[in-house]
């Protein structure tokens, strides 16, 4: 079940990123283009990421974890075409650009290649920060962007 973005995952994504994201119905797309991530070549982002379009987020939305425990549900996007159709094989960048949420051996980013259904799943995230909410953002290139709210407790 497709999960929308929550306000406070916008808020925060405009806080710490100084972008502005807009959701309808789980999906998103930003307002600014995104820092360079995984996927994003010199002159541009190879050819299969740059046919991604959306990126809709369907787990891990508005989660909160103790810290020093793992987040509970590992994030999940898939990534869709202009026609609404999955993208195999393109690159999903996962960053935080919080201090409070890490990937395994301690690293702000992680790229995941989406399976032939479009569907690409975050590496299992860490809170290992103070509390207060957090931000993990997925893109595809500069193109397409979601964010998921995390809180630290």
């Amino acid at each position: 079940m497709s999960l929308p973005l929550k306000r406070t995952a916008a808020a925060v994504a405009t806080a710490v990123l100084g972008v502005v994201l807009t959701a309808t119905a789980g999906q998103a797309a930003q307002s600014a283009p995104a820092p360079s991530a995984p996927g994003v070549r010199a002159g541009g982002v190879d050819a299969t990421t740059a046919k991604v379009e959306r990126l809709w987020a369907l787990d891990g939305d508005d989660q909160k974890v103790k810290s020093g425990q793992q987040v509970p549900v590992r994030l999940k996007v898939r990534a869709v075409d202009k026609d609404r159709k999955p993208v195999k094989g393109a690159t999903i960048a996962f960053s935080t650009p919080g201090p409070g949420l890490k990937f395994p051996d301690g690293k702000d980013d992680a790229a995941v290649t989406t399976d032939q259904d479009g569907y690409a799943t975050a590496p299992q995230l860490t809170a290992a920060g103070h509390a207060g909410p957090d931000l993990v953002t997925a893109s595809a290139g500069t193109k397409a962007q979601v964010a998921f709210s995390i809180t630290i407790t």
